[in-house]
């Protein structure tokens, strides 16, 4: 009687247990806050040639003193282009400098994007084979990384930043760690 009672209730216990576990993934997860091993830990060393300005090199050096924002982009993302008018806006009014890393893209076309769209980036490196995105642990474009002054990585945003990732998450981090310098 037991076993029988067993067999017939056990589809539904695993049924209902399986239910919650989707609702808490689907309704209480955050996909923009992948955890990284990066944090805490010191910008990966690359060495990429600049696109802009041209004829330097964007190292993890040029990123201490100061704390930054470290945004891997390409031209033919359609997120890096709704996220573009963000950046321009936080380079414009908060001030804070944005490196950018261009991910897998064109040189030119990355020159001609900018031009025509407006240039938030201190430097933007040319990742032409992705291995400084890879270094970085990035899934995908765009990515964007709070590099304190010390040129450790202190927070990970994936997705392109809107003016509520910006006002609730990004900039509260980085008001915090400019007041530690």
């Amino acid at each position: 009687m037991f076993t029988q009672k067993l067999k017939t209730t056990l589809p539904f216990i695993i049924l209902i247990a399986l239910s919650l576990l989707l609702w808490r993934e689907l309704f209480s997860s955050t996909p923009n806050e992948l955890p990284s091993a990066l944090i805490g830990e010191p910008v990966p060393s690359f060495q990429l040639p600049t696109i802009t300005p041209p004829n330097k090199t964007l190292t993890p050096q040029a990123l201490l003193g100061h704390v930054s924002l470290l945004n891997v982009w390409a031209t033919w993302c359609s997120a890096c282009e709704v996220e573009h008018p963000m950046l321009m806006k936080i380079t414009q009014q908060y001030h804070i400098p944005i490196y950018g890393i261009a991910y897998k893209d064109n040189a030119d076309d990355v020159k001609n994007w900018l031009e025509n769209s407006g240039n938030p980036y201190v430097m933007v490196g040319d990742d032409q084979n992705g291995d400084a995105a890879i270094d970085l642990g990035v899934y995908g474009t765009p990515e964007t990384f709070v590099v304190n002054a010390q040129g450790k990585i202190v927070y990970r945003h994936i997705g392109a930043i809107d003016q509520k990732t910006w006002d609730n998450v990004l900039y509260p981090i980085i008001q915090q760690y400019e007041d530690v310098k």
